[in-house]
């Protein structure tokens, strides 16, 4: 297993555990591994980016690499600009809805895809050691990414029009707050805008992962929907006219139905993960559909898609993939391609998803000095479970580390909300001794 990879590529805090040395050697070591000629880096909008971006440009020129730098972009803007033009590997500098003081680094093969775990194994064992001398590659300004981006993103919404439509964005701060308002305003949407402006001491205050600042706009705006983006652009997260949120995994079941009527979907299949809630999942098979359930993270999803044929998955955070378009999630087309769906149903978000029913679920997360060794507890091992007998067959509880923060991430869902309040409390409190610091719960 790779000792710094995680779910989604390097993290963690900036200049303390992703060091500029480590950016510079997982860059010279992936340049080695590879062998690509070209690459294209980009980064998102937090304050540590310009020095690790530099860090890891130098390590792929040394490794004899030409590196093209987009500057601000989304990450799922680097995947699709590497799988149709001219590079061999793609970088993205982002901890994604991590924290302002984390940042990361991922990688995208020719195909747009994240590196497996076999492919991260590559780069990890060549990290030591001095590489012989050879040929430095360039790095140069390629100012043309947003460009190439947006104009795949139109071309994928062929026939969108929002003349009339009263939009509200949340860009978080991140590397969507200067592509998003001009593409939708581009559209004819009239637009209210918060986290528009690209502060990386800032970045996810709102935006995906907070949703409540977008809620309270969406009802104080009057808005027709509102659309909220994480700090990387790979995730959406939609509010209704009424300001409640729609959570991934119910707008997949809402429109999956209405794609393959439209031939936007060959195979009457949709990928969940773990997470996805039951609800969603009946309701697809009532209509004749196949749930294919993954691991946690995206890239999960697009193996699976890519593995069976299926041309939609994703996950109830909002990393939505749309294989007939791209491989992996991308904030923007999905909301690109959602309004589209409306606009032809002719029908508001929440009369879209009225029929997909949704279990309740209890959630938590506990932060913790050592995922591995809370979990290998004999303690929490008991008490997971006696969580599990207390649900019995009317629910299901998920415990898991986190792949990207030091946190166990506890889920129950079911019928009965008090049993799930309980179920998750077994847990909570068997995991006291290995608190960190605190404990976040929500009800979904």
């Amino acid at each position: 297993m790779p000792k710094y990879f995680g779910t989604d590529g390097v993290r963690g805090i900036a200049g303390v555990e992703l060091t500029c040395e480590l950016a510079f050697r997982l860059g010279r070591a992936a340049g080695r591994a590879f062998h690509p000629r070209r690459v294209l880096l980009a980064r998102d909008t937090r304050l540590s980016g310009p020095a690790l971006e530099a860090a890891c440009a130098a390590g792929l020129a040394e490794a004899g690499c030409d590196v093209s730098l987009a500057g601000i972009l989304p990450s799922p803007a680097v995947s699709h600009l590497v799988r149709t033009g001219k590079f061999e590997l793609g970088s993205v500098i982002s901890a994604s809805h991590n924290p302002p003081e984390d940042n990361g680094i991922k990688f995208y093969d020719p195909q747009g895809l994240k590196l497996s775990p076999q492919e991260e194994e590559r780069v990890e064992v060549l990290l030591d050691g001095v590489p012989p001398r050879g040929r430095l590659g360039s790095v140069e300004p390629w100012p043309q990414a947003e460009d190439g981006y947006r104009d795949f993103l139109l071309r994928a919404a062929t026939g969108l029009s929002l003349q009339g439509v009263k939009l509200a964005l949340d860009c978080a701060h991140g590397a969507t707050a200067r592509v998003a308002p001009q593409l939708f305003q581009s559209l004819g949407a009239r637009l209210t805008v918060i986290g528009r402006e690209p502060d990386g001491s800032r970045i996810n205050a709102t935006g995906a992962a907070v949703i409540e600042p977008l809620q309270a706009l969406v009802r104080a705006e009057g808005a027709d929907l509102g659309v909220a983006f994480d700090g990387d652009g790979d995730r959406a997260m939609f509010v209704d006219s009424r300001g409640r949120v729609v959570e991934g995994d119910v707008l997949m079941a809402a429109l999956a139905p209405q794609l393959h009527r439209s031939g936007e979907l060959s195979a009457r299949a949709v990928v969940f993960t773990v997470l996805g809630n039951m609800g969603p999942e009946r309701y697809l098979n009532d209509q004749g559909f196949q749930v294919v359930r993954v691991p946690v993270g995206d890239r999960h999803v697009s193996w699976a898609m890519r593995e069976h044929g299926i041309e939609l998955g994703g996950e109830p955070s909002g990393h939505l993939v749309f294989g007939r378009y791209a491989p992996t999630g991308d904030g923007l087309l999905t909301a690109l391609l959602t309004l589209r769906a409306l606009q032809r149903a002719d029908v508001d978000l929440a009369s879209l998803v009225a029929p997909v029913p949704v279990y309740p679920q209890v959630r938590a997360d506990v932060r913790v000095h050592d995922r591995t060794g809370a979990l290998q507890d004999p303690h929490v091992k008991e008490a997971i479970e006696a969580a599990r007998a207390l649900l019995g067959g009317k629910g299901r509880l998920l415990v898991r580390p986190s792949g990207t923060q030091p946190l166990i991430r506890i889920m129950a869902e079911g019928e009965d909300e008090g049993r799930l309040q309980r179920a998750v409390g077994l847990v909570q409190d068997a995991l006291a001794p290995h608190r960190a610091e605190s404990v976040e719960e929500s009800m979904g």
